[in-house]
């Protein structure tokens, strides 16, 4: 039992003070009274899912992507989507160079394998690894469980840095062709 509190000249143990402030919060409900129109719309977990997916001109030369509706129409029913672009995050322009992955994120993350721009020959790993990092940052933000990513991106792909370190932080990759 915790500190006597007083109300109203009688003495409450800490345990009865706490079934009082729940029950108060039942009897006002805040969303009910501050967001009445959303007090009956079902709750939706959240996904990541590569932004270029949703249309958005991300990609390396600046294009817009064919634009996954099916796949969109079908997330949106169950999830709330949230369009990350690692390579955007981790601070490269669009558009940008065309690199590829010569191995895996886990080669990248634990072996020092390196991303060579092939226009220029930057080394742009750091740019990936932070985005990664940022890519899973906000699946903490908004307890994301599953991301759905690009295939054949050095970031996004299951496979890539992205796809790693969300991996290893816990949340599912589903790669998308």
């Amino acid at each position: 039992m915790s500190f006597n509190h007083h109300r109203d000249g009688d003495i409450v143990s800490g345990e009865e003070l706490l079934l009082m402030e729940v029950d108060m919060a039942k009897k006002t409900d805040i969303r009910s009274t501050l967001f009445p129109e959303i007090e009956n719309k079902v709750y939706k977990e959240p996904v990541l899912i590569s932004a270029c997916f949703l249309g958005i001109p991300c990609r390396w030369h600046g294009r817009r992507a064919k634009k996954r509706d099916k796949l969109i129409d079908k997330l949106k029913e169950k999830y709330v989507l949230i369009p990350v672009c690692p390579e955007q995050l981790g601070g490269m322009p669009t558009p940008r160079t065309s690199e590829y992955l010569k191995g895996t994120g886990a080669q990248v993350l634990d072996e020092g394998l390196r991303i060579i721009a092939p226009e220029t020959g930057e080394d742009v790993t750091d740019y990936h690894v932070r985005g990664a990092e940022y890519v899973l940052e906000i699946a903490r933000i908004v307890e994301a469980g599953v991301a759905y990513l690009k295939s054949g991106s050095p970031s996004c792909d299951r496979e890539g840095v992205t796809g790693e370190v969300l991996k290893r932080g816990g949340v599912k990759v589903v790669r998308v062709g």
